[in-house]
C-alpha cells in the first residue's frame, strides 16, 4: 500500500514580503491599478503566484513568470529569486521534479548573490523536497541538515519547520517511528506559533502516516480528518486530495473496499484538475489495488499500468515499485507465472535500489555528524557520554530494524524463487509434452514410410496417368472460370442497361400523362358541352372555345414533339445534333407557340444578337417548357409579365427567363437537379422533361426564387 508522504514547500520568506490575508480576488484588483512597472507590482504579482498554490499550478507558473519578467526588467534581484523559487514550487505541484529542481537551483543561486539568508535556507529546504520524492534520502538530508544549521546560526528556526518535517519523511520511510514523530512535532509547533495552514495540516498528514504504518488505523484516520478539514478551510486543492488519498488507505485497509474507492476517486478528479502526475499515479495505484481485491483482474491490470508508465515519466522510483507488485500480483491471479515472476523481479530490483545497505549507512554516519556539530561545549562529560549511549542504543535498533529489512529481503526471495519454479515447471511439462508429440509423430512418419515404400511401384504406374488428368481438370476449370467471368460481366451489363431503361421509362410515362393530360382534357370539355349543352354556346363562345381548343390541340402537338425529342435524348443511338443557329429565331418560336396567350405579357432581350451552337430542337424543347410553366405560375398576379433576355459572358451563352409570380422556395425546383425525383403532381414534372434535355446538351441550370418578387431560371451553354 502506498500512502502519501506530505511534503510542504516553504514559498515565501516570512521576513520578506511575508503572508498576506488579502484572497485572490483583492490582489486581482490591486494588480490592475497598479499602472507602475516598479518592485511593488512585482510583489502582487508574487503574492497571487502564492495564492494559486495548490489551487491552480498553471496560474501558479504564469504569475511568477510576470514577476520574473519585469524583475529582470527594472532589476529587481530579490524578485528574480523569489520567482525562480515560485516557478519550481508550480513544477513540483504537477510532479516535474526535473524543473522543479532547475528552478529550486536557480533560485538558490540568485539568493546566495544577494546574501539572503533565509532564501538561502528554504532553497535548501526544497532541494531537499526533490531528493526525497526520488527516493535519494542521503542527498535529501544534506540539503535538510544544511537549511537547519543556517536557520539555527541566524536565529531562524521558523524556517526550519519545514525541513524538520521532511526529515521525519525520511526517518518514517525508514521505519524510524519515533525520530520521525520528533520531527513531525517540532514541525507542528512551529507551524502552529506562525499560524501557517499548510504547514499545520502537513504536519497532522505526516503524523497520521506514522500511525498508520504502524497499522494504528483509527489514529491515523483521526489525523487525515483533521488535515482534510484544515486544507478544505484554506482551499488547498492540493492538499484535498493527498488527504482523500490517505483516508481511501486507510479505509482500504479496514476492508472497507467502496468507501476506499470513493475517496480515490475523489482524489484523482481534483488531481487530474491539478494536472499533478504523482498524484495521478497514486491514485491510480489505489483503485488497481482496490479492483486487485474485488478480483477485477482486468481493471486492475489496466490501473497498475497506467501507474507504472506516469512512475516511469515522472521518475519516481517509489511508485514504480508499487506498480510492479500490483502488476506481479495480478498475473499470478491469471496464471501467467512468466508474467508474474518478470514484474516481481522487477519489483525486487526496485526495492534493493530505495533500501540498499549504502544508503543506510551513509544516512547513519550524516546523524552522527549532525549531532557532533550540534553539541556545545557547555555540556559536561557525563552529559556527553550519556548521550553516547543513546546513540549507540539508537545505532543498535536500526541493526536490529536491518536485520529485519534482510529476513523480509528473504520472504522476497522465497516468493520469487516459487513463481521462477512455477514458471520453469510449467516450460518443463510443456516441453516434455512437445518431446512426446514428437516421438509419437516420429513413429507415425516410420509406419507412413514403410507403406510408402511398399505402394511405391504401384503409385509410379499412376503417375504419369495421374499428372495427365490432372492436367485436363485443370484446362477445363480455367476454361470455366474463364467462361463464367465473362457471362457474369455481360449479366452485369445487361442489368445496368435494364435499370437505365427502367428508369427511362418511368420517367416517359410520368411526363406523357403531366403534359398530354391538359390538351387532351380541354378538348374533351369543349366537345362534351357542344353535345350536351349546345344552348350555352353562342357565337362569341364558340368562337372563344374554338380558339382554345386549336391552342390546346397546337400545345398537345408541341408537347408530343417535346416528349419525343426527350425520349429520343433516352435512346442510345439518337444523340443531340448541334449546329449553329441564333438566338433570335428562338425566340421568335416562343412568341409564335404563345401568341394566343393574351394574359401574359412576353418580351426578349437580344442586343448582341447572339449566336450558339447547340442542339436546336433540344434548346427549343426547354424553352418552351420553361416559358409554359412560367405562364402556369400566374394565377392572382397583377399584370403578369415574362422577360427572355440572352448575353455572352466568359466564352459563355447566357440565357434567363424571369417571371414577376408569386416565388417558391429551392425545394420546389428540385426536379431540375435531382434526378431521383420523377415522379409529381400536377405541377413540376416538365421540370425533369427540362433536366434531362439540358444534361443531354451539356447546359448548366442555375435557380433564383424569392417569394412575392418571382423567379429567375438561368441556361448557361457554350458557344
Amino acid at each position: 500500500m502506498k500512502f502519501y508522504i506530505c511534503l510542504l514547500l516553504l514559498l515565501f520568506s516570512f521576513n520578506s514580503f511575508g503572508q498576506t490575508s488579502k484572497s485572490i480576488d483583492e490582489l486581482t484588483l490591486e494588480l490592475q491599478k497598479n499602472t507602475k512597472q516598479d518592485t511593488l507590482k512585482v510583489v502582487t504579482l508574487l503574492k497571487l503566484s502564492m495564492a494559486n498554490a495548490g489551487r491552480n499550478p498553471e496560474k501558479m507558473k504564469q504569475f511568477a513568470i510576470d514577476a520574473l519578467l519585469l524583475s529582470e526588467k527594472i532589476n529587481f534581484k530579490k524578485g528574480v529569486a523569489e520567482s525562480y523559487k515560485l516557478q519550481g514550487a508550480s513544477f513540483f505541484s504537477t510532479g516535474d521534479y526535473k524543473n522543479a529542481e532547475k528552478y529550486f537551483s536557480k533560485s538558490l543561486t540568485a539568493f546566495t548573490e544577494i546574501k539572503n539568508n533565509a532564501g538561502i535556507i528554504i532553497c535548501n529546504s526544497n532541494l531537499g523536497s526533490i531528493k526525497l520524492v526520488q527516493n535519494q534520502y542521503p542527498e535529501a538530508l544534506k540539503f535538510y541538515q544544511t537549511s537547519i544549521r543556517n536557520a539555527k546560526k541566524t536565529n531562524a528556526s521558523k524556517y526550519s519547520a519545514l525541513a524538520y518535517g521532511n526529515m521525519g519523511i525520511i526517518y518514517s520511510e525508514l521505519k524510524n517511528y519515533d525520530l520521525a514523530l520528533k520531527h513531525f512535532n517540532e514541525a507542528l509547533n512551529i507551524h502552529n506559533k506562525a499560524n501557517y495552514a499548510a504547514g499545520i495540516a502537513s504536519s497532522l498528514s505526516n503524523i497520521g502516516n506514522v500511525y498508520f504504518n504502524q497499522k494504528k488505523y483509527n489514529n491515523a484516520l483521526e489525523f487525515f480528518t483533521q488535515a482534510l478539514n484544515k486544507n478544505i478551510e484554506s482551499n488547498d486543492k492540493l492538499g484535498m486530495s493527498r488527504e482523500y488519498g490517505n483516508i481511501a488507505n486507510v479505509f482500504s485497509e479496514q476492508k472497507k473496499y467502496d468507501d476506499s474507492y470513493e475517496n480515490h476517486m475523489k482524489a484523482l478528479k481534483i488531481n487530474e484538475e491539478l494536472k499533478n502526475n504523482k498524484g495521478i499515479a497514486v491514485n491510480y495505484q489505489g483503485i488497481g489495488e482496490y479492483y486487485l481485491k474485488q478480483n477485477n483482474l482486468e481493471e486492475a491490470l489496466d490501473y497498475f499500468k497506467k501507474s507504472n508508465k506516469i512512475s516511469k515519466q515522472i521518475d519516481v522510483i517509489d511508485l514504480q515499485k508499487q506498480s510492479y507488485n500490483g502488476l506481479s500480483e495480478v498475473f499470478e491471479k491469471k496464471g501467467n507465472s512468466d508474467s508474474a515472476y518478470y514484474y516481481f523481479k522487477k519489483y525486487i530490483d526496485t526495492k534493493e535500489t530505495i533500501d540498499n545497505e549504502a544508503n543506510r549507512k551513509q544516512i547513519s554516519r550524516l546523524e552522527i555528524q549532525y549531532e557532533f556539530d550540534t553539541k556545545e561545549e557547555k555540556y559536561k562529560t557525563q552529559q556527553l557520554l550519556d548521550n553516547e549511549n543513546i546513540k549507540r542504543q539508537q545505532l543498535l535498533l536500526e541493526f536490529n530494524k536491518l536485520k529485519l529489512n534482510e529476513s523480509n529481503k528473504e520472504r522476497d526471495l522465497v516468493r520469487l524463487n516459487y513463481l521462477k519454479t512455477q514458471s520453469e515447471l510449467k516450460n518443463e511439462s510443456l516441453e516434455k509434452k512437445a518431446q512426446k508429440k514428437q516421438l509419437t509423430i516420429a513413429e507415425k512418419e516410420i509406419e507412413l514410410n514403410k507403406i510408402t515404400l511398399e505402394n511405391k511401384q504401384r503409385q509410379t504406374y499412376f503417375f504419369i496417368a495421374g499428372i495427365l488428368l490432372m492436367g485436363i481438370i485443370g484446362s477445363l476449370l480455367y476454361y470455366q472460370s474463364r467462361n463464367r467471368k465473362r457471362t457474369n460481366k455481360k449479366l452485369q451489363l445487361l442489368n445496368t442497361e435494364l435499370d437505365e431503361a427502367n428508369k427511362a421509362k418511368t420517367r416517359f410515362f410520368s411526363i406523357l400523362n403531366h403534359d398530354l393530360r391538359g390538351p387532351v382534357i380541354n378538348l374533351i370539355n369543349f366537345l362534351q358541352l357542344q353535345k350536351e349543352s349546345p344552348e350555352l354556346l353562342d357565337n362569341e363562345n364558340t368562337e372563344r372555345m374554338q380558339t382554345k381548343t386549336m391552342h390546346s390541340a397546337e400545345n398537345l402537338l408541341n408537347s408530343m414533339e417535346d416528349i419525343l425529342q426527350w425520349s429520343k435524348s433516352q435512346m442510345e443511338n439518337f444523340r443531340p445534333q448541334p449546329k449553329s443557329f441564333a438566338i433570335n429565331f428562338l425566340f421568335k418560336d416562343i412568341k409564335n407557340h404563345f401568341s394566343t396567350n393574351e394574359n401574359v405579357k412576353i418580351s426578349f432581350e437580344n442586343n448582341e444578337n447572339i449566336q450558339v451552337f447547340t442542339d436546336e430542337d433540344y434548346l427549343k424543347t426547354i424553352v418552351r417548357n420553361l416559358t409554359s410553366n412560367a405562364i402556369n405560375v400566374f394565377t392572382s398576379t397583377q399584370n403578369p409579365t415574362i422577360i427572355w433576355k440572352a448575353w455572352s459572358e466568359n466564352e459563355k451563352v447566357h440565357l434567363s427567363i424571369h417571371d414577376n409570380g408569386p416565388g417558391a422556395s429551392l425545394e420546389k425546383f428540385k426536379a431540375l437537379y435531382d434526378e431521383k425525383v420523377v415522379v409529381g403532381i400536377k405541377t413540376g414534372l416538365g421540370l425533369h422533361l427540362i433536366r434531362d434535355l439540358a444534361k443531354a446538351i451539356d447546359c448548366e441550370i442555375f435557380v433564383e426564387s424569392k417569394l412575392n418578387e418571382g423567379t429567375t431560371i438561368t441556361l448557361k451553354l457554350s458557344k
